[in-house]
């Protein structure tokens, strides 16, 4: 038989080894604590969200305007503290995987709170760089995109994809409530009072709640989605005399290889999705930053494009819910292929369309396409277990945190000197359906040759 879990390294197998679980699944109240947790990192998550990943927006003229900077200046330091994230992922996930993810929120909340101290009392640009390059990039980072999605893939198995689902969508869904709020408070008081909201909340609000959170559910005697260990046993005990499919699939959740970091980064599987994820990027990245400035270019005004632009970002929160549903039962290149189609299909209804409906049904699967997000992150967990799951997404990350900000930038070239954007949709389009083809060429890899040795 291969386990995921008895094969993990010696020094952490009693947090992570399956083998050693003997209590009950459940907590005292019969619900799994693995969904209160996420109910708790999610609201977290969303604090971080609302005020680090979509703040930058509200706080990037008051700032321009108050350390009399230029617009290239202001947004290349946001722009770097976005995608900052992307190129330290590799060393991020990889301390997330060797010494759990509630260490490093706990230490990336107290660095993002910091740099938010000292943001907020920034007298030049140099201190605002510090500020957000240094402290609030790399804790936010650290303790919530890659340390929450590492929780997420500890604690569920089969409810990996809903779960990782539900986690960015309450982001999203915390954002769309949040953000008014702050800007309320930049345009009646100052950014500086809203950073030192900032502050306050990672400190006193993020900061506390984090001691409730488990690095994994075995290290407080459970089982990722509160399986019961009696039942998987008797599953396993039964394994010669042949099994049903259901619990021949019940025993895969939990029994799937662990791969080690090299033996990952070895299998064709990795790099197809690792590749596919790259063009992905490639094809959002410039039509996020330019879509407001696409539909003005294409006729409408600035008014309604934003409005079309604020319904595709509505789009995230019940698109992600719906793939997050179907992402545990179909086949992730299936789900991963399909969704980038339809942002292709989008891309193409942007091109061609003249008429308000076609832009809001470009929007539309645009923003649908974007529930995919938690099925790409899920897959890594599939396929290859949950020990290196951090190190191998801050790989993936890395591969394309160059798109993040050189092709916002390039199109904003391309459109200087042609004052069109027909290229820059038509490379979109192009990346879309690369990233699909790679996606779907994905297969579950075979287990590594030390674990097909185990093999009853």
């Amino acid at each position: 038989m291969i386990s995921s879990y008895a094969d993990i390294r010696t020094v952490r197998a009693k947090k992570v080894g399956m083998g050693f679980v003997n209590r009950s699944s459940k907590t005292s109240s019969n619900i799994f604590y693995g969904w209160k947790l996420l109910a708790l990192i999610s609201f977290m998550g969303s604090l971080n969200n609302a005020f680090f990943s979509k703040g930058s927006a509200l706080f990037l003229l008051p700032v321009e305007t108050s350390l009399g900077l230029s617009r290239a200046t202001s947004s290349l330091i946001f722009s770097l503290a976005r995608s900052e994230g992307a190129v330290e992922g590799p060393i991020v996930g990889y301390l997330v995987d060797r010494f759990g993810s509630k260490k490093m929120m706990v230490i990336g909340t107290v660095l993002a709170g910091i740099g938010f101290v000292i943001f907020a009392l920034a007298p030049n640009v140099w201190m605002f760089a510090v500020a957000y390059l240094v402290f609030i990039a790399v804790g936010a980072t650290m303790g919530f995109q890659h340390a929450i999605a590492a929780t997420v893939n500890m604690w569920f198995s089969k409810y990996r994809v809903r779960a990782l689902a539900i986690q960015e969508a309450s982001g999203n869904l915390g954002s769309m409530l949040l953000i008014p709020l702050i800007g309320l408070l930049i345009a009646y008081f100052s950014w500086r009072w809203a950073a030192a909201l900032a502050a306050t909340s990672y400190f006193f609000v993020i900061l506390p709640l984090s001691a409730f959170v488990k690095s994994s559910p075995e290290s407080v005697g459970l089982l990722p989605d509160g399986a019961d260990p009696e039942e998987l046993n008797k599953i396993r005990n039964a394994q010669q005399q042949g099994l049903s499919s259901s619990a021949s699939r019940t025993l895969s959740y939990y029994d799937n290889p662990d791969f080690s970091l090299r033996e990952a980064l070895l299998t064709p599987t990795y790099w197809f999705l690792l590749v596919g994820t790259m063009f992905r990027q490639i094809a959002k990245a410039p039509i996020q930053v330019h879509i407001v400035a696409i539909l003005h270019w294409k006729g409408l005004d600035v008014a309604t494009a934003s409005l079309i632009f604020a319904f595709w970002l509505g789009m995230n929160v019940p698109s992600k819910l719906f793939f997050g549903f179907i992402g545990d039962k179909v086949p992730k290149q299936v789900s991963l292929g399909g969704g980038m189609v339809l942002y292709a299909v989008s891309m193409l209804v942007l091109i061609y369309g003249a008429s308000l409906w076609m832009f809001l049904l470009a929007a539309f699967l645009g923003g649908l396409a974007e529930g995919i997000t938690p099925i790409n992150w899920g897959a890594i967990g599939d396929y290859f277990g949950r020990s290196y799951f951090a190190t191998l997404r801050g790989i993936i990350n890395l591969s394309h945190s160059w798109a993040l900000v050189g092709l916002p930038w390039a199109a904003g070239w391309w459109f200087d000197r042609h004052d069109s954007y027909f290229m820059i949709i038509w490379v979109s389009f192009a990346s879309a359906l690369l990233s699909g083809i790679f996606y779907v060429l994905m297969r579950r890899p075979k287990a590594p040759r030390r674990l097909e040795e185990t093999r009853l």
